[in-house]
Parts: structure tokens; sequence; C-alpha cells
């Protein structure tokens, strides 16, 4: 099993070699008029697999665990900038290896931070930049992550201020990683009752989003406009929600007024803190849920969406 079916790949991979030629840049401090770039190098010598490994997925196995060997984990601290490069670095291979493998390797990798809380910080961060947050990353690799955090979260001799920002992390991250079945939550429906979503033995597709956001509108009316889907959603073969993440009391009323035009075959609801509870990174965020209630992506297209149905054979 590789690691793809475990992660989301973002639309723009790099090729490894892309990251290994090129030196980290330091942020440019100039002005506009006088752009310089401060070239730093590598914090160590990364590793090259042997000429005689010809597969794909053989190298990427081999840099995956070796990737670290000419580290210096005494050190006490390292460049951020450096660190952020070789850890971008560091996961590129992990597109082709297999899951053991970089499981095995993130966990070695930890078992080597945690002696040291300053670099755990560090290597955190730099797992952040680069597997969690979609403004930074080239893919997002949920199970990895979820290791640092653990690790970070756990540690003794980590203070509780650099602890705080990963700490409201865990939760919705262990609720909702892909092949794990969704969680329940609660919402107020568009008609004013409360109730609570839970997974049905059927295909289901929540949009988590804000109906004044433009891309939650622009996502929701592909949904809405896509006559496949749609018909699926009329027959019973498909469950749609549309759910507002982030609705304060005093504005569901408001609220209920720019959702009444929603299709009617539809579950509408608001909650006011969900974000505790599940993965919402990004807005709009849609989730695809099998039918043995598993979570099969949580940030899917419509379009995506249409081709798994078809791939169904709905």
């Amino acid at each position: 099993m590789k690691l793809a079916t475990l992660f989301i790949i973002a639309s723009n991979i790099l090729c490894l070699h892309a990251y290994a030629d090129v030196a980290p840049q330091a942020p440019d401090t100039e002005s506009a008029n006088e752009e310089t770039v401060l070239v730093l190098p590598p914090l160590f010598d990364y590793a090259t697999a042997p000429e005689e490994i010809e597969s794909w997925a053989d190298r990427s196995n081999w840099l995956v665990e070796h990737f670290w060997d000419n580290f210096d984990f005494k050190q006490k601290v390292v460049g951020q900038t450096q660190l952020n490069h070789a850890f971008k670095t560091y996961i590129v291979p992990m597109r082709f290896a297999d899951a053991e493998v970089t499981m095995k390797s993130i966990k070695k990798l930890i078992g080597q931070l945690n002696k040291n809380s300053t670099l755990l910080i560090q290597f955190t961060k730099a797992a952040e930049r680069n597997i969690y947050n979609p403004a930074t990353s080239d893919m997002l690799i949920d199970e990895v992550y979820l290791e640092f955090l653990k690790a970070l979260c756990n540690n003794k001799k980590v203070g509780d201020l650099h602890k705080a920002r990963y700490l409201h992390q865990v939760k919705p991250l262990e609720n909702t990683i892909i092949g794990r079945q969704m969680p329940k939550f609660g919402f107020e429906d568009r008609t004013g009752v409360n109730t609570e979503f839970s997974p049905e033995a059927i295909t289901t597709i929540i949009e988590f989003g804000d109906p004044d956001c433009s891309e939650c509108r622009i996502t929701r009316l592909r949904l809405e406009t896509d006559t496949y889907l749609q018909s699926l959603a009329k027959d019973g073969k498909l469950r749609i929600l549309f759910i507002s993440p982030e609705v304060a009391p005093e504005d569901m009323s408001s609220w209920r007024e720019s959702v009444k035009d929603y299709p009617h075959y539809w579950t509408v609801g608001a909650s006011e803190d969900l974000a505790e509870e599940l993965d919402l990174r990004t807005t709009p965020c849609i989730y695809l849920i099998d039918a043995q209630r598993n979570i099969v992506s949580k940030n899917s297209t419509p379009e995506a969406i249409h081709r798994y149905m078809e791939e169904l054979g709905n």
C-alpha cells in the first residue's frame, strides 16, 4: 500500500531533484528596488540513493529510510529556513514509498527528536509548513503530521506556551483521518431543529462553508448544477449536506435567510464551533464519505465526486 492512499496530494508535486539541487533561500529583506537573495548552505549532505537501485518505489523507500543519516541530532538548534528546505526534500519520495516504510522512518526520526525538545519544536514547525498548512504545502500528509503533534504535546520538556497552538490541532486531525469513520456532530438545521449528523450507509457529500463566502457559493453552485449528482441525490443514492461550521446563535436568523433557497432535498445546517471537532483547514471544505461511513477525502471537488460516483456504477 502506497502512502498516496493515505494523504491528499496537491496538484503541483515537484520532483526530488528539483529540491535537492536548489539551496534554501532566506526571506528577502531588501526593498523592492534592491532585490537580494541570500542563498544558505544545506544543513547537511542529503542522502542519495545508490545507482543500482532502479525502481522508483525502491529508491523512494531507500531515500525515506536514509534521508537523515548525515544529520547531527546533537545540535541544540538549527536554521529554520534550512530545516524547512530539508524537510520539504524529505517528504517528496513519500509520494512513491510504502506507507509502512514512511511511518517507520517518522517514528525513528521522532525518537531521536524526543531527546532534544528544541529540535522537536523546530521539526514540528517544518512539518506544519510542509505537510499541514494548505497555503505552504505541496502535499498534506495528516498521518505523518499527527505523529509530530503527539510527540510535541506529550514531551514534558516542551513548555505549555509552545504546545498551545498545536494542542488545538490534535483532536480535529485524529477525528478525521482519511479511511476512518466520519464522526457524529451536532448542528441546527434551517428549520431551527437541533439534530445530529450520523454517517449512513450511503455515499455522502458534506460541504462545510459560509453562505457569504464567494468560494463557498461557487462550490455550492457547481454541486447544484451537476445534473448527474443532483439526480442521484433526488433518487436517494447520494446524500448532500451544506453545513456552516461557525455561526453564532445570534446570527442564526440571518443565516437561515441566506440558505432558504438551497435545494430542498439537501440537509442544510449550522453550528457554532465545529472546527474544534473536525479538520476544516480550508474554506470551503468538502468531505466525501463512502457507503461504509469512512472518509474518502477531506478536500474533494464536485468533479472528483462526479467521477467517484460514476466509478461506483451509480
